[in-house]
């Protein structure tokens, strides 16, 4: 990922931690053990075919962009890992191809998509414990971000995991729009989207009855390029206004903001970056209440 991503924000301390042999980064912690602030944890995961070093860039970034706001009410941490068959944990790198060289595409997507969210679930239950097991710190709140495959994480997080409340997508979609995005993609080299390409067994992960009401109170940021040929906005945007209306409507109390950046595709740009953290520090680090305000 770009070094353009920290912002110009120096490096930040980088601690390794190992729970039950998932391999996790834990960036600025050295910075804040001092700290009398109440933490707030940020896990980022990243896209397809990345690993968790290259999220490295965006974390300083993000830190950075934190700490210079010395006005904050809370501390953070942004914790990173490798996306299940990525990185170290890389089994079948086929499995990480898109439909011209794995025609199991879609599955492979579907689950790797899961088993993050169930990665972010364990972190969640045991970052505590591990790092602070006198309880040195209390973490007051877990936030997700994610960019596409790590965006599609955040989006199964924000919906299944009543702990998160606040998250931020970059060039991902809702879950439940994976199959409207690899249905064309399919297509396009020449492959219908049925069994096996879509098999029966899977549609019901991928196509479930949603209850929306499972994203109320959620505070989303949700950022995509307009040029954007891998994972087009178009292709969630009926899903996202759906939990939009949830979200937001009578009686709601969260909100969910949709950002589109002109002249750019499927990338993580610095105007993404920096509006991950306004959002982080609104919502999470603030003594935000009910209908906050954002200023993005």
């Amino acid at each position: 990922m770009s070094a353009e991503l920290t912002l110009g924000h120096p490096a930040v301390s980088q601690t390794d931690l190992i729970i039950a042999g998932l391999v996790l980064k834990i960036h600025g912690l050295e910075e804040i053990k001092d700290s009398g602030r109440p933490l707030i944890v940020l896990i980022a995961t990243h896209g397809r075919k990345n690993k968790m070093q290259s999220m490295a860039p965006f974390a300083q970034g993000i830190l950075g962009e934190i700490a210079s706001h010395s006005d904050r009410k809370k501390d953070l941490i942004v914790v990173t890992l490798d996306q299940r068959n990525h990185g170290d944990r890389i089994k079948d790198r086929k499995a990480n191809l898109s439909f011209d060289e794995n025609p199991r595409h879609l599955v492979d997507m579907a689950a790797t998509t899961t088993g993050g969210y169930h990665d972010v679930k364990l972190i969640i239950d045991f970052l505590a414990p591990y790092l602070f097991p006198s309880g040195e710190k209390v973490i007051e709140e877990f936030v997700a971000a994610g960019i596409s495959l790590g965006g599609y994480v955040t989006w199964l997080t924000l919906r299944d995991e009543p702990r998160v409340t606040t998250g931020i997508n970059i060039v991902g979609l809702p879950f439940e729009s994976l199959h409207r995005v690899l249905g064309p993609r399919a297509e396009s080299f020449g492959l219908q989207f049925q069994p096996p390409t879509y098999p029966t067994t899977v549609k019901p992960i991928l196509e479930p009855a949603v209850d929306l009401s499972s994203y109320k109170g959620k505070r989303i940021l949700t950022m995509h390029g307009k040029d954007d040929p891998l994972v087009p906005f178009a292709r969630g945007k009926e899903d996202i206004e759906r939990i939009k209306q949830s979200v937001e409507g009578e009686g709601g109390d969260g909100k969910v903001e949709v950002w589109l950046q002109d002249d750019t595709g499927h990338t993580c740009t610095v105007e993404m970056v920096k509006k991950t953290a306004d959002w982080i520090l609104i919502c999470a680090l603030s003594d935000h209440t009910s209908g906050h305000k954002s200023n993005l």
